[in-house]
């Protein structure tokens, strides 16, 4: 019960940014629960004065005192209900916009650890929920809340000995919320996981189509999805059964007193301590008491909702930011300046959450300003996290790098990011324009700029055939476009970046010999004057790399040229001897391409 109260009060924190408006919600919901009152009192004259005593006088003013209460009531209603939606809805949007941010400045490795779908549903379905908590639920809260309060300081004010009858049961309805309301909570919760599976399935199978499709896999997937899409709607009914039953059976209590209320009501009538229009008055404001109860009781349903969404809200909102800028101002000479691109690793160690093999070990190596590095070794060696570790997406756990002598852990992360350009494979693209997807991460670049990169890239004869050019929308992920004419958009991305330093994790892999050729030259350009460091697994795209580095088990184990390496025993030579290498090299005599060109 503590627990969900500090989290429904973090929850109505986020309201303290409209502190006028709710101030101006609040005053209306009071005046509502004021004038609500006054309606039943209005009956006491009207049957006592008008009707029994003929008074003229009163015959004319208690209808217009009751119509005048109706149009203020009316008027406080329609404040209190758009003041409090324009500030709840004002609250959810900027809850929703905190979480697309935190979740777009977390660390990869929280997103890496998430169930899948986690992520998305937490926007789609958990947002939604607190939102209906704070809107729907924080309106009827209050101002019924206030009714009620209003009415019972009438009905003691008429009859305190019928009030305090009906109060007794008060502590059964108290009990029939609790029961509800722990049940309810819990199946949200279970509700929620089942959501963020089912999103995570159902955006696997979608991104898998081709591959369900080609394996005649449609059964399997309908039958996961439609699994979990009877347990959501097992789950979702437990929900409607409780919220269902708990509404009547606070009426039935409520009734059950009235009842009781009625009965000695007509004896204390019956003795004179209760005249005909303070008997009306006081049945008029209990009955009016039915319906402020009803929401109430119903809106527990969805607090709780909104609660179990609230607690995945700021669980993610409490996860730890990356430390994009470690405190370095914005406008000092170490954001200006460029790295040389000098890069140390020193015995550095790193293991994966729940891997008990560590990825690296012991890892030592000295890439030079400017020298082009490509990595080789099996799947799982350690290629790729060396990758990672340089940009920044994993933390080293023993050791250090350096870059141009700085450790890479005191250095502002969006900086190095900034000094970095990433071609990978699979490419990633969005749903937007050519012209917005080269320009990433150089968002204010120019029309010319843009051209220029794509021109670089070898892309800008296939972008003039598109049917607008740079402003043709590719799809999601690029899937308009041709596997090698997505990795021209990636290497015209990172043309214009001009980052000093060039990560190739496998970047032509998904490409034909053909495609491979085409983009060899926008890649030998791209490598100028940089520091390059390349994962390969054909070798015939690495000889001239300024130096050869392979890797088994997480360590280096071998290092040098090509030239080098080959002519003696070792792994190198071992990998040069293997059949299925020998059989990427292509045809004795033709002289592979340059290093980076078909990294894969």
């Amino acid at each position: 019960m503590k627990a969900s109260l500090t989290l429904y009060l973090r929850l109505l924190a986020t309201l303290r940014p409209y502190r006028a408006m709710v101030g101006l919600s609040v005053l209306a919901m009071l005046a509502a629960a004021a004038l609500e009152p006054a309606l039943p009192a209005l009956l006491k004259p009207l049957v006592d004065e008008s009707m029994i005593a003929g008074d003229r006088t009163a015959q004319w003013q208690v209808p217009l005192l009751l119509l005048t209460a109706f149009v203020f009531k009316g008027i406080a209603d329609y404040l209190s209900t758009v003041s409090s939606q324009w500030i709840a809805h004002k609250a959810v949007t900027d809850l929703r916009c905190r979480l697309i941010h935190h979740q777009l400045h977390l660390p990869l490795a929280a997103h890496q650890a998430a169930p899948g779908g986690r992520m998305l549903s937490r926007v789609l379905y958990d947002v939604p929920q607190v939102g209906a908590a704070l809107s729907t639920a924080w309106v009827v809260l209050v101002r019924d809340s206030l009714m009620v309060l209003g009415l019972l300081a009438y009905l003691f004010y008429v009859a305190w000995e019928l009030a305090l009858l009906m109060m007794t049961v008060a502590p059964v309805v108290a009990w029939l919320l609790r029961v509800a309301g722990r049940k309810l909570r819990g199946t949200h919760r279970a509700l929620q996981e089942t959501t963020a599976r089912f999103t995570g399935l159902l955006g696997s199978v979608l991104n898998g189509l081709r591959e369900i499709k080609l394996y005649a896999a449609q059964d399997a997937a309908e039958a996961g999805l439609g699994a979990l899409a009877e347990r959501q709607r097992r789950q979702t009914m437990r929900t409607v059964r409780v919220s269902a039953a708990n509404a009547p059976l606070v009426q039935v209590v409520a009734a059950t007193a009235v009842c009781g209320v009625i009965w000695v009501a007509t004896l204390l009538s019956a003795d004179n301590r209760l005249t005909p229009g303070e008997f009306v008055a006081f049945v008029a404001a209990m009955a009016m008491l039915f319906e402020p109860i009803r929401r109430l009781s119903n809106v527990n349903a969805v607090i709780q909702r909104g609660l179990a969404g609230a607690q995945s809200v700021f669980e993610l909102l409490d996860m730890q930011l990356e430390p994009a800028a470690t405190g370095v101002p914005e406008g000092s000479a170490f954001r200006q300046q460029r790295a040389r691109g000098e890069l140390v690793f020193e015995r550095v160690e790193f293991a994966y959450p729940g891997q008990q093999e560590a990825a690296l070990r012991q890892v030592d190596l000295h890439v030079e300003a400017g020298e082009t590095v490509a990595v080789l070794g099996a799947s799982g060696s350690g290629k790729s996290t060396l990758l990672s570790l340089i940009a920044g997406f994993q933390t080293v756990q023993g050791g250090r790098i350096l870059l141009d002598g700085a450790p890479l852990d005191s250095v502002p992360l969006d900086w190095l990011r900034s000094q970095v350009a990433w071609v990978g494979q699979p490419v990633v693209l969005f749903d937007d324009t050519v012209a917005a997807n080269i320009a990433l991460g150089r968002p204010e670049a120019s029309l010319e700029d843009i051209e220029r990169a794509a021109r670089a890239a070898q892309a800008w004869d296939f972008i003039l055939t598109l049917p607008h050019g740079l402003e043709t929308v590719i799809g999601p992920d690029g899937s308009l476009l041709s596997g090698g004419q997505r990795q021209r958009i990636a290497i015209a991305r990172a043309f214009l970046k001009d980052a000093p330093i060039l990560l190739l994790d496998e970047a032509t892999s998904a490409l034909d010999a053909v495609s491979e050729q085409a983009i060899g030259s926008a890649l030998r350009t791209l490598c100028r004057n940089r520091t390059v460091v390349m994962v390969a697994h054909r070798l015939t795209s690495i000889r001239d790399a300024d130096r050869i580095v392979v890797m088994a088990a997480g360590r280096v184990v071998q290092s040098g040229r090509h030239a080098v390496l080959a002519g003696v025993p070792g792994p190198y030579a071992a990998l040069l001897a293997a059949p299925s290498v020998c059989a990427e090299e292509g045809s004795e005599g033709v002289r592979p391409q340059m290093v980076v060109e078909g990294a894969a």
